[in-house]
């Protein structure tokens, strides 16, 4: 294991390379193939694999990367949709509903209208900084007000216990109370700036919580997809049994993306170390894994790789950043990532990608930074 003052002195080089390194070009040739790609006229951002589905987590990604490209028209254009036609025409009063596709009976329209809350903190988070970066008020005011109904409505205290993000308002809390949770939906840098941005909320709080949970989440460093919080700790989730994979890999991708200097982001790194040993030995990034030492397996499709790459150039492991590289860009076939070219490894390149091309970085607050700033 590295050293925590080792650590900390390869956290602080790699700070200044990133304040050094040169401003990307102007286009963001990744953005606009998916632009293309996965987003109608309307601003619907389409998942092709699954029935041409769209969910709310789509929406809010492609909302962050219009503002990291500074596409405003693009921003108005997704926003427009998402509040139209999945928080009924207001997103101040709803929740977007996290399903919406083709029915049974032929028809479009929400097929669930339960919110998520990883969804709904991304939308907020976004709609904030797009408010401060471009002086939109009522960006900030929408922002605030989806904050406000997260806040009530997606977050729990477990008796003398810690808080909790629900992965959503209705079920995920048992009859016994315990409480099943993605830690996928916690990003250390989201939650540090809507704490600045509402100081009464449970957003310090909650991330506080969950670095302190982290090691009974993942004793090995790896994440699972799900797990539960049963009585007084943390539990293997009797649904998935401890398996990490598509939910998990966004663990390490905030946790790459999180302020250097953020001690709870540092934490966080620290107890995922046992994650970045195992790509090193394995000399690639697995599809599936286990919080146990067995059931790693698989190959991991082109995401994977892209959501590593910050994790793997923050932690200081250059030979596995590497191999993610390229991987990543031997997968890259006429502009998308993968073949068939999938909308997850898409936003899983844009974010991962775009940070260590330099597209966007975040402040010691956790505001977002755009290259066009």
């Amino acid at each position: 294991m590295i050293r925590p003052m080792r650590w900390l002195a390869c956290l602080l080089t790699l700070l200044s390379a990133q304040a050094a390194r040169a401003a990307p070009p102007p286009v963001w040739d990744d953005w606009r193939a998916f632009d293309d790609a996965f987003i109608d006229v309307q601003g619907r951002v389409i998942d092709w694999t699954e029935r041409a589905r769209t969910v709310s987590e789509g929406q809010a990604y492609a909302l962050f990367f219009a503002l990291v490209a500074n596409d405003r028209k693009r921003f108005a254009q997704i926003l427009d949709w998402t509040e139209k036609n999945l928080a009924y025409g207001n997103l101040r009063q709803n929740l977007p509903a996290w399903h919406w596709g083709a029915r049974d009976d032929g028809s479009w329209g929400v097929i669930d209208a339960n919110p998520a809350s990883d969804a709904d903190l991304w939308l907020a988070y976004t709609l904030i900084e797009a408010g401060r970066l471009w002086k939109q008020p009522d960006y900030r005011a929408t922002g605030r007000a989806l904050l406000a109904q997260i806040a009530a409505r997606e977050v729990v205290r477990m008796p003398a216990g810690p808080y909790l993000l629900l992965p959503a308002p209705q079920g995920f809390v048992g009859d016994d109370n315990a409480v099943r949770i993605n830690p996928s939906y916690y990003v250390p840098l989201q939650l540090a700036a809507l704490q600045d941005e509402d100081p009464q909320g449970p957003w310090l709080r909650l991330l506080r919580d969950y670095v302190a949970l982290l090691p009974q989440i993942a004793p090995l460093g790896r994440v699972p997809d799900w797990t539960m919080w049963r009585t007084d700790r943390i539990v293997v989730d009797p649904k998935t049994g401890g398996v990490g994979s598509y939910d998990a890999i966004r663990a390490y991708l905030w946790a790459g993306l999180a302020p250097i200097n953020n001690p709870h982001a540092q934490q966080m790194r620290l107890a995922l170390l046992g994650f970045r040993d195992l790509v090193a030995e394995l000399k690639r990034a697995p599809e599936k894994w286990t919080t146990g030492n067995s059931g790693v397996g698989g190959e991991a499709p082109p995401g994977f790789y892209a959501a590593l790459l910050p994790y793997l150039l923050t932690v200081s492991d250059p030979d596995s950043y590497q191999l993610a590289r390229t991987r990543l860009a031997a997968s890259r076939v006429d502009g998308l990532y993968g073949k068939p070219a999938r909308y997850y490894d898409q936003v899983l390149t844009l974010f991962g990608k775009g940070y260590v091309d330099g597209r966007y970085r975040f402040d010691a607050h956790g505001r977002v930074i755009p290259s066009w700033q």
